[in-house]
């Protein structure tokens, strides 16, 4: 049965079958809790094939320093205990300020009613009021912090995009930034699952010419034949860390 020769993406490398790229695998993720006060936690193995343990303990430290400056926990939750008493209290003390202007008056039924509301509308301007003074300035530094921890993992991103081969997978970092009742930083990083059984032994077979010479390019052992055709008929690749490999035979048809 003849066979037909594998297709190829814009770098002339050979296109594998949907079912085969990492993109479409379930991503594994390693999950971590930093703190300041705590020693970092050790390599997770299941990193070896991604990153370095020097990459690991340095990405580690930067982000438990840069998260740790916008978070002050006892003066988060101090600041929060004031302004909760102040949002109950103060509405309270505009309400009946107001009203107790008007108790020497001789006021009618109707007037009363329209002052009553206008009391009512002072203490919800102060709540509104102490809601924004109170909580705005927190909201504003907790945003600042994560808009710095995002630049720097997106600038890491473009870092390991450059230094990768073509053919590497990259991990992604994601860092949620410690809140008013967790001081915690958790980190996050995934990557793509092993491939499966299935893929390791259903790589299509491919027809490959003949006169083939074999160079390695981006760790991946590439055979380009002297026509044009670069084939890989069946095999097997690794994850990042070791090359990948493949078995290569010769169609006996094309000799």
């Amino acid at each position: 049965m003849a066979l037909s020769p594998p297709k190829y993406d814009g770098m002339m490398r050979p296109a594998l079958a949907l079912w085969s790229s990492p993109k479409t695998r379930k991503n594994e993720v390693v999950v971590v809790e930093l703190s300041h006060t705590q020693p970092p936690p050790l390599f997770p193995m299941g990193l070896q094939n991604y990153v370095s343990p020097h990459m690991w303990e340095t990405r580690v430290r930067a982000v438990t320093r840069m998260a740790s400056q916008y978070s002050k926990p006892v003066l988060e939750r101090s600041w929060m205990f004031i302004a909760m008493i102040l949002t109950f209290i103060a509405p309270i003390v505009a309400y009946y300020d107001y009203i107790h202007h008007f108790n020497d008056e001789r006021i009618d039924e109707g007037r009363q009613n329209q002052i009553i509301w206008q009391a009512r509308l002072i203490a919800f301007g102060v709540t509104v009021g102490l809601w924004i003074v109170m909580f705005l300035p927190i909201v504003i530094w907790k945003y600042m912090g994560r808009v710095r921890v995002n630049k720097m993992i997106d600038r890491w991103a473009k870092d390991d995009i450059r230094s990768a081969s073509s053919y590497a997978v990259i991990p992604t970092w994601k860092v949620t930034m410690p809140g008013m009742f967790r001081d915690g930083i958790i980190l996050a990083v995934s990557f793509p699952a092993p491939p499966s059984s299935f893929e390791l032994e259903n790589l299509p077979p491919v027809r490959m010419r003949v006169n083939c010479s074999c160079y390695i390019s981006d760790d991946v052992l590439v055979y380009r034949a002297s026509h044009g055709c670069c084939a890989v008929l069946r095999g097997y690749q690794t994850v990042l860390g070791s090359p990948r490999r493949w078995q290569i035979w010769r169609d006996p048809a094309l000799q």
